[in-house]
């Protein structure tokens, strides 16, 4: 204890003695207290906090391997259906496509917008439920009724100005119209990914977006 002493009353000595040690000293310490810093707020967003799901420790993702599929993550849009009414393994199964965008036009400025395509069922099987408006319906993942939208929190306050009166509105997406009917929370995300727009899911080889990851319950 009394060499620790010693070493300290040393080394503070030193740093008064010489200015330019003390200033490098004390900027090499606010840098690595600034690193480890940044550090643990990023692990904490990834790693340590709860995702804003209802339970997601329930919650795992089904992908499908076969000669004729060459991406193993994915669901044949032609099998999840079957998949999807033979279950009897998981509590419940969804379907999400998140890998491609529509054209927004006719409110502003076109623009390209990162969109996502589920299941009925996904919103209410993940636990989270729109702030404004409401989740989809059942029958909306049928062909006919799918042209509605949820949008992201964050692109109905950058692009609509965080107006309720969207709601009920139409949009103009790909040159087709999709009706507003609900608003996501601030703190939804999914996949890690930034996705402004979300549409029912129809299962149709002919759509746009041509394969699904599962997810389970």
């Amino acid at each position: 204890m009394a060499t620790l002493i010693k070493g300290i009353l040393y080394g503070a000595r030193k740093l008064v003695q010489n200015h330019s040690l003390t200033v490098i000293a004390v900027l090499a310490l606010a840098f690595g207290i600034g690193v480890q810093t940044a550090i643990f707020s990023v692990m904490s967003a990834i790693l340590l906090r709860s995702l804003p799901l209802r339970d997601p420790s329930s919650l795992a993702m089904v992908w499908e391997k076969s000669p004729s599929n060459h991406n193993p993550k994915v669901i044949s849009p032609a099998s999840y259906p079957d998949r999807h009414r033979h279950n009897r393994v998981f509590g419940d199964l969804a379907a999400v496509v998140d890998i491609f965008h529509f054209n927004l036009t006719g409110e502003g400025e076109p623009e390209e917008l990162p969109a996502g395509a589920v299941s009925a069922n996904f919103f209410q099987m993940i636990g989270v439920e729109p702030v404004i408006g409401r989740a989809f319906l059942p029958a909306e993942d049928t062909r006919g009724r799918d042209h509605v939208v949820i949008l992201s929190h964050q692109v109905w306050r950058r692009r609509f100005g965080a107006n309720v009166g969207i709601l009920g509105k139409s949009l103009t997406l790909n040159g087709k119209m999709y009706r507003v009917i609900g608003i996501l929370p601030a703190d939804f995300s999914w996949n890690n990914r930034r996705t402004d727009l979300w549409v029912p899911y129809v299962f149709n080889l002919n759509r746009d977006y041509r394969a699904a990851r599962a997810v389970t319950l």
